[in-house]
């Protein structure tokens, strides 16, 4: 294993500015900018990697801790990462585990600047969420020196914790078909991964099992006021329309206002059901209450976590993919028929 001494030894400077550097201490320090980079390029040739025993001993307990970076995309998603911190901070403390979980945001679709190997380097795992499709084409053809997990995605090559994106699009449309609704409707955003076209295609597919429409489809942008814009835009071309999916909660919060506007009341004829994302309960509270398909973000984040301890202690080799189940939560946008 190279050691700091040598990659100091080939740079001509001392083992205390190498190690400075490697910590991300050159400004502090005020290391010049060319050092800082013969030092890093010299530390890369060598192909170096700090130890992790050493990288985890650095909280002022001396006690050892594994440092986990868990890379957040930037954007309309952030309320999410709420409750999946919660998931990871209930599985550290039922397993005990020793674990130091770290946020790096990111934009979607720049994953590459964001995993600087400086800055990978410093931990001893990776918890990589919400990547785009450029974002996991990047992870397919890269390998890294630390164990990587992804959060509801789908790989050939990093292990993974999903929901299960079909019954994600399948209840809605089994549920609209035993009430007995045949002109259905979905609103949903542009999709950033995969599984969001495996939601939709189940909808529509689970629709024409039932002998249902084909479901009329609205792309809009990931917010209340679209959602609120967009039922009304839907309302307005298609007035038979009788059943609709949104793809995320807050477009259906929106929408509840384009419903009162239309002097459309609940229960009758009209039905919505959302995708349950949001982490402030609204769906629960406002009028009429969701129903939703119930996203388990914690139980995910828990099993995202757990993953990462077992290959971590080298318990799993092989790529493993968990599907977590959902669950569907009926209330006054769509109650049962028994109600």
């Amino acid at each position: 294993m190279v050691t700091i001494k040598e990659i100091a030894r080939e740079a001509n400077v001392s083992p205390t500015t190498v190690s400075l550097i490697l910590n991300n201490k050159s400004k502090e320090r005020k290391i010049s900018a060319s050092t800082e980079e013969r030092v890093l390029q010299i530390a890369k040739r060598m192909g170096y990697h700090p130890n992790l025993q050493a990288v985890g001993l650095k909280k002022s307990t001396g006690q050892f801790s594994y440092r986990i970076l868990i890379f957040w995309v930037a954007d309309s998603r952030a309320q999410t990462m709420l409750r999946f911190f919660n998931g990871v901070g209930a599985a550290i403390e039922q397993e005990r585990l020793p674990f130091e979980a770290l946020l790096q945001p990111y934009q979607a679709g720049s994953l590459r600047s964001a995993m600087k190997e400086e800055l990978i380097l410093t931990c001893h795992a990776i918890l990589v969420c919400n990547a785009a499709e450029s974002d996991l084409e990047f992870l397919e053809s890269s390998s890294f020196p630390r164990p990587l997990i992804l959060y509801n995605r789908y790989s050939q090559k990093y292990s993974g914790v999903v929901m299960d994106d079909r019954s994600i699009g399948s209840i809605p449309a089994e549920v609209f078909a035993s009430h007995n609704k045949k002109k259905p409707a979905v609103i949903t955003t542009a999709p950033s991964f995969n599984g969001m076209s495996i939601r939709q295609n189940l909808f529509a597919y689970t629709c024409r099992m039932h002998r249902m429409e084909e479901p009329l489809a609205y792309c809009t942008e990931p917010s209340a006021r679209s959602g609120y814009a967009t039922t009304l835009r839907l309302l307005e071309e298609h007035p038979g329309t009788d059943c609709i999916l949104y793809m995320r909660e807050e477009l259906a919060l929106g929408a509840l206002r384009a419903f009162q506007e239309k002097g459309i009341c609940f229960p009758g004829n009209m039905e919505f059901i959302a995708i349950g994302d949001s982490a402030f309960g609204v769906s629960e509270v406002c009028s009429p209450s969701l129903s939703i398909v119930h996203l388990p973000l914690e139980k995910v984040a828990a099993e995202c976590t757990r993953l990462l301890n077992r290959h971590l202690h080298g318990l799993e080799n092989k790529p493993t993919s968990l599907v977590v189940p959902v669950t569907y939560i009926p209330r006054e946008s769509c109650r049962d028929k028994q109600r």
